[in-house]
């Protein structure tokens, strides 16, 4: 009975052991990363965590993301902290949101927060009544943000108003961020026996975080998919890919494997663009850029529509992304190799519409003016054989087409006679008897 319970108790003990649960989000803020955040904060819950950490580097990314994580942070019934690190990391735009919606706000020295300005789709100030509405809404979504915190309202507003950044000494000494950490094991000793406010009720928590273990939680392979082509790079690659093998099936038809694969990249590519803040100018390039490629296979022009056409593809992979909300774009690495695949293409084109035209121009020459002229001459074998009166007509085969005839005089022709091409008389071949059967 004694060891039975003594058992017990070493169970219970090791039960009650305190666990942080740690997730990472080293990308942009969009759909998958709000969804990783409100499983890693259901997961802290179920296992009855002290506290979530997400660490955090960010370009930014979509408001309408990072509200979402903001809700699922109210929510949460154990605390959230975001933590900013390593050294060089940030919490940029969408990413500053973030960190002023963590019950918890810790950065590491070397690292920086701010610049959370809305900007329109061409990465320019939003001028006029939408303007000052739109800056009106994301300022006070961080003055609420910050409030409900305890943090400081005015720099909160200045972040999103005057685009202000901070780093993390500045941050920490204007009451912007909590706590100020070398690392993860260095964050957990100083967030031990702090008490946090969290939850819809607005509950006190003590937390105990010094020994605690960390457990790793990390995203779903969908998360990770959807993570990974939420990279501007990402998506122009997909795009370039789609339009590729879109145009080779189309130019190819019935190869379908190659417009199959070219129809899922560019479904892929489109939800890429989804999770991205997206210039609608450079949508509108990139559309007219697939037309004018698309449109030199049905209305040829020498390879003019796709030298036009790559040109609007690529001025539209550069301008599609704006890198005023998330600090990044399309890398010249990718929209260059882009150009000169497409462009390749488009010479490509033209030269076989060069030699295409002069073979025609040859061969009509060679014709006397045409296919139909240049029959004359030819022999030919009757398939089938009719009398119309004192002359022959039917179906003659003549360098392997079927043309209908009419017998030159009153021959009378049965199947299989071999016969000579006098003339072509619209879309029937004169035709007689050769001397030689």
């Amino acid at each position: 009975m004694i060891l039975a319970a003594l058992a017990l108790f070493a169970a219970s003990a090791f039960g009650a052991e305190e666990r942080v649960v740690h997730a990472e989000i080293r990308s942009t803020i969009n759909p998958a990363t709000a969804e990783y955040l409100a499983d890693a904060i259901h997961f802290g819950e179920r296992e009855k965590a002290q506290a979530v950490v997400i660490s955090l580097d960010t370009p930014g990314g979509l408001v309408s993301s990072v509200e979402k994580m903001a809700q699922s942070i109210d929510r949460a019934k154990v605390p959230v902290v975001v933590y900013v690190e390593p050294a060089g990391a940030s919490a940029t735009s969408a990413g500053a949101l973030l960190m002023l919606a963590a019950h918890v706000g810790a950065m590491t020295p070397g690292s920086h927060m701010g610049a959370a300005h809305p900007v329109d789709s061409s990465g320019k100030t939003i001028e006029g009544a939408m303007g000052e509405k739109v800056l009106n809404d994301t300022s006070s979504f961080a003055e609420g943000l910050a409030e409900i915190r305890g943090r400081n309202k005015a720099l909160a507003a200045e972040i999103v108003r005057k685009s202000r950044s901070f780093t993390a000494s500045e941050a920490l000494a204007q009451k912007l961020v909590e706590v100020s950490a070398d690392n993860l094991p260095d964050l957990l000793r100083k967030l031990d026996g702090r008490t946090v406010k969290f939850g819809a009720g607005g509950s006190d928590a003590k937390i105990a975080t010094a020994n605690a273990t960390v457990e790793e939680f990390g995203m779903t392979v969908g998360q990770k998919l959807l993570n990974r082509i939420s990279d501007p790079n990402i998506a122009a690659i997909l795009m370039t890919l789609a339009m590729l093998l879109i145009y080779f099936e189309l130019s190819h038809p019935g190869i379908q494997v190659a417009g199959i694969l070219g129809l899922v990249c560019l479904v892929v590519a489109f939800m890429s663009f989804q999770t991205l803040p997206i210039r609608t100018g450079g949508i509108v390039l990139i559309v007219l850029g697939a037309l004018g490629l698309f449109g030199e296979v049905f209305a040829t022009s020498h390879g003019a529509l796709a030298a036009g056409g790559t040109l609007a593809f690529v001025l539209g992979l550069v301008w599609v992304v704006d890198p005023d909300q998330i600090r990044m774009g399309v890398s010249p690495a990718v929209y260059v190799p882009a150009g000169i695949a497409m462009g390749g293409l488009a010479l490509l084109i033209a030269w076989f519409a060069s030699r295409t035209a002069e073979t025609a121009a040859a061969a009509r020459a060679e014709m006397k003016g045409g296919a139909a002229a240049g029959l004359a001459g030819y022999a030919g074998t009757v398939e089938l054989a009719e009398s119309a009166g004192d002359r022959s007509t039917g179906k003659v085969s003549i360098r392997g087409e079927t043309w209908d005839f009419v017998a030159e005089g009153a021959p009378s022709l049965r199947a299989g006679d071999a016969v000579e091409v006098v003339r072509i008389e619209g879309l029937k071949a004169i035709v007689k008897l050769r001397k030689d059967t």
